[in-house]
């Protein structure tokens, strides 16, 4: 499937050739994974069904992609302890859905399931990969960071 050739197999490939170049560094490095909260939670199906779509297509959020992103959760603990010695860190983000157009309707239906009552805007990811990409992470390896306004802890 292409999803997971991209999504899975492309960041495995991105993550081995990069790693291989900051192992050779003495101060290692950091990879980050970006996976998604629906990498931590099953997706709520409701919220893709619509009314008076053809019987004959289904409307849900592809398997693939719970796969992929809860595949990257796993590879980035793989990594995480196949290079440590290396000094070489690998993390994850699991951001959350980010408000870019979608219809009134689906925006209330998700919000409600957020604690903080909205998804994100695009400019609050940064801060978190900035520091997971820094030295002043450099203790942090293996850890998967949700960054959803509090929706993995409903």
């Amino acid at each position: 499937n292409d999803d997971i050739a991209v999504g899975l197999t492309g960041a495995f490939l991105c993550a081995k050739y990069y790693g291989y170049q900051i192992a050779k560094n003495p101060n290692g490095g950091s990879i980050v994974n970006i996976s998604s909260d629906l990498g931590l939670i099953a997706p709520d199906q409701r919220l893709y069904a619509k009314d008076g779509i053809d019987n004959d297509k289904q409307n849900v959020k592809p398997i693939t992609y719970s796969v992929v992103k809860t595949g990257l959760i796993g590879l980035t603990r793989y990594i995480a302890t196949y290079w440590a010695e290396k000094n070489v860190r690998c993390n994850a983000v699991c951001p959350g859905g980010v408000e870019s157009g979608q219809p009134d309707d689906f925006l209330r239906e998700v919000s409600k399931r957020i604690p903080m009552g909205r998804m994100a805007n695009s400019d609050e990811y940064q801060g978190v990969l900035l520091w997971m990409l820094s030295d002043a992470s450099s203790y942090l390896n293996g850890s998967i960071i949700p960054v959803d306004g509090g929706r993995v802890a409903w």
